[in-house]
């Protein structure tokens, strides 16, 4: 899976770098990204309306102004200076849901020590929401407009990758590993953003690019490359099985009831609940399983069996089972597998080459709050021995050292922060000859 932009060929070298990273074991951590969590409610930053681009809704002229919401491990206690990102896409048929909907999803994630961000998109495609199961009667006329639809949210995902990349050191992301995932048409919106290329969108709808421009313009003018390592699919589906190129890996975990007739778990009408055909084709979970088969990628399916439901499986279980996923591919162990069971929980916490304890003893502890912060700022320095000076330097975003500040030793110090400017810096604490961690200071308007 592959970033597309601004070429097909250099993406391929982004691939080929982001594979050697995500396979090189910096992520394997015993503990972390794993089915339980490893920082509390308490200690995860959100960051709230974070503007990622602009643009016309289409059918209509009005212009939306598109956001994100991001969690994060507090980067005052993290002891990861980088760490790998997940965007997460609400479903909605295109022209429901909103981004709140993932929001306790994202905090699963960064909890278990992600960097999580749930997106709005351009919603709305004529067809009225209130249509329930006459929607085939009422918006089978539009289904071109549909189409024109999951391409926009394609668009925007594509937009809110390349921001995030663009200020991955401003939110202490690794864009060399990046994920996504979502629920129904937000699924397949991540699935797309992540395999679609102009070519095979072009087929597909005709008539898109007229209508809201090229899959990688028109959102923002942001460009900075990133590499998608894996997928997460609830309940989602592609269009054309086509997208997944022959040699390059599809590492994808799957949540779909066998029934479902929303978008189809096999081969077949989306939006075809009784009997409908007014939509397009799609390719659900046991197509793309098949098509890994084929490929030999790494592809785990949860498939609840006798089940009519869309979209049924508790966030525990996808929680659970994706957290396990996403680490296998951190630490280069994927493997495909299935599962039938809805309450199957993953157990992953002793996978890892590095240990948390490792992490979280090096050098003194630090504590820095309010972060991010729009006033004054203090810094808690615990565990000082008499061995060796303890001093701390901020740092700016070019690495340039702004201030430099002496602490004693002895059981803690409350030390206050000199006032900044807007901007993100580093935190580093020196003991002797040896540094420790470093943190990352956000200040805020």
């Amino acid at each position: 899976m592959i970033n597309r932009t601004p070429g097909f060929l250099f993406c391929l070298l982004l691939f080929t770098l982001g594979q050697a990273s995500a396979q090189s074991g910096e992520y394997c951590i015993q503990g972390r990204f794993a089915e339980a969590p490893y920082f509390t409610t308490n200690e995860i930053v959100a960051l709230k309306d974070v503007t990622y681009g602009a643009a016309m809704r289409w059918p209509s002229s009005v212009v939306d102004t598109l956001k994100m919401d991001i969690y994060m491990p507090d980067p005052s206690i993290d002891p990861l200076a980088e760490r790998p990102f997940i965007l997460l896409l609400h479903g909605g048929a295109f022209f429901g849901g909103q981004r709140e909907d993932m929001q306790s999803l994202c905090q699963e994630y960064a909890r278990r020590g992600y960097v999580a961000a749930t997106m709005s998109y351009r919603l709305g495609w004529e067809c009225d929401p209130n249509s329930g199961f006459l929607i085939c009667f009422y918006c089978g006329p539009l289904a071109d407009k549909l189409k024109v639809a999951a391409y926009r949210s394609v668009q925007d995902t594509r937009a809110a990758l390349r921001y995030v990349a663009y200020h991955a050191n401003d939110y202490g992301i690794d864009p060399d590993n990046f994920f996504v995932g979502g629920t129904s048409a937000g699924s397949v919106a991540a699935i797309h953003a992540a395999f679609l290329d102009q070519t095979q969108a072009d087929i597909f709808c005709p008539e898109c690019v007229s209508a809201v421009g090229q899959l990688d313009s028109g959102v923002n003018m942001v460009q900075a490359p990133y590499t998608i390592q894996g997928v997460v699919n609830n309940c989602g589906a592609v269009l054309n099985l086509d997208i997944f190129e022959a040699g390059l890996p599809m590492p994808m975990v799957s949540f779909h009831d066998d029934g479902d007739c929303v978008v189809p778990s096999g081969y077949g009408y989306a939006l075809g609940c009784l009997n409908c055909q007014d939509f397009f084709l799609a390719n659900g979970s046991k197509e793309m399983k098949a098509k890994s088969a084929e490929t030999g990628n790494c592809f785990e399916m949860n498939l609840r069996l006798n089940s009519l439901n869309h979209c049924s499986y508790p966030n525990a279980t996808i929680i659970s089972r994706s957290s396990c996923f996403l680490k296998s591919i951190l630490c280069g162990t994927c493997e495909s597998a299935s599962s039938n069971d809805v309450n199957n929980i993953a157990s992953c916490m002793d996978l890892g080459t590095t240990l948390v304890s490792d992490l979280k003893g090096q050098g003194p502890n630090v504590r820095i709050y309010p972060n991010p912060s729009s006033g004054q700022t203090w810094m808690d320095v615990y565990g000082i021995t008499t061995e060796g000076k303890i001093e701390v330097q901020i740092n700016n975003a070019l690495g340039v050292a702004l201030s430099r500040i002496s602490v004693l030793p002895g059981n803690g110090h409350s030390i206050a922060l000199p006032y900044l400017p807007q901007g993100v810096y580093t935190v580093m604490v020196y003991q002797g000859s040896s540094v420790g961690q470093p943190h990352k200071l956000m200040i805020q308007d």
